[in-house]
């Protein structure tokens, strides 16, 4: 497996925030590869963002909150991918537990470094720690937990501290405020991107550093 291949490389999706409540999803697209990572019943998860039935996408949003459910025919996935919700399955469908079992919408990779969450298409390779090199991702992991609050806009200036890694690229202000961009992965478009800024959680607040 060569990382030069988007499928098999790591991207920042989301904060952890942005999944915490029930049904809270964010989508993105990898190459030709719709992705969801979803809350569902509190576990986070992620899938492919395609319905297992007719191939449609699941989620055309890039965020928001609601049942892992195929608008086409209203088939619903549970947090192993498994369609549990089928209308008319006695008449039309009659699948058992393992027909469910075989419908099972395809897994993506998820991990977390701090707050941060990021997705890979690919099921196998190099942990996301080992992806980074284990002093960014450490270094990555604090900035993040120690910027809990987010704020309004702000405009990176010129002396400000810039970090990359993946997609992502922070800009840290020496007065202490985190500005994050997350861009949109190859053969994904711009409504894809993120851009937040985040501030320590109290003004006096030790920041890593």
């Amino acid at each position: 497996m060569t990382n030069d291949v988007p499928e098999n490389r790591w991207f920042h999706l989301c904060m952890a925030d942005d999944l915490a409540s029930p049904n809270a999803f964010v989508t993105t697209r990898v190459g030709a590869v719709p992705l969801v990572a979803q809350n569902i019943k509190g576990r986070v998860v992620a899938f492919r963002n395609v319905c297992t039935h007719r191939f449609a996408v699941i989620h055309g949003e890039p965020s928001g909150c609601g049942p892992l459910r195929c608008p086409y025919h209203g088939w619903s996935f549970d947090a192993d991918g498994v369609p549990v919700g089928l209308p008319f399955n006695p008449t039309d469908f009659q699948l058992e537990a393992e027909g469910r079992r075989r419908l099972a919408l395809h897994p993506a990779s998820l991990a977390r470094c701090g707050r941060l969450v990021f997705v890979r298409v690919a099921t196998d390779g190099p942990s996301l720690e080992e992806e980074l090199g284990s002093d960014l991702f450490v270094r990555l992991a604090a900035l993040s937990d120690a910027f809990p609050r987010r704020g309004d806009a702000v405009e990176p200036e010129d002396d400000w501290e810039r970090i990359e890694a993946a997609n992502l690229r922070l800009h840290l202000a020496p007065d202490g405020a985190l500005v994050l961009h997350s861009a949109a992965p190859p053969g994904a478009d711009r409504r894809f991107s993120r851009t937040v800024t985040f501030h320590p959680a109290t003004a006096d607040a030790e920041l890593p550093a």
